[in-house]
């Protein structure tokens, strides 16, 4: 019974389309696309910080901060975003040369999944 060719074929395209769901699940999550100042970039003190996801996300649930070599938070004020996808900050002072960390959350409104992530960059 369970060696017959449409058994077998049963099996192959129940397997294909839990396959299939799973990529499709996997898709819907907020992945950073761009960033501004971009990632272990070296620039000039950023007025503004831009990061841009794959898919719209919950601003009330998703966020960024900014921090300094030592791991100090330096001040920062929401910023309107462009669009459904993006976050921005600004820094309420000039930065001093020297490494920054960004750090986000990102919550997609499409599924609630949260994402999370980090890099550096450079002000000279």
């Amino acid at each position: 019974m369970f060696r017959t060719p449409r058994f077998r074929a049963t099996v192959a395209v129940a397997a294909l389309s839990l396959f299939s769901l799973n990529a499709v699940q996997a898709q819907a999550h907020a992945k950073l696309v761009s960033a501004n100042p971009s990632a272990n970039s070296s620039v000039s003190s950023p007025q503004t910080i831009l990061l841009k996801f794959s898919e719209a996300i919950a601003k009330k649930l998703s966020s960024m901060k900014l921090a300094d070599a030592g791991g100090n938070p330096i001040a920062m004020m929401q910023m309107p975003a462009p669009d459904a996808k993006s976050l921005s900050i600004m820094p309420n002072a000039t930065l001093p040369p020297g490494q920054y960390t960004v750090s986000w959350t990102a919550v997609s409104t499409d599924d609630g999944h949260k994402m999370t992530g980090a890099y550096h960059f450079t002000v000279k």
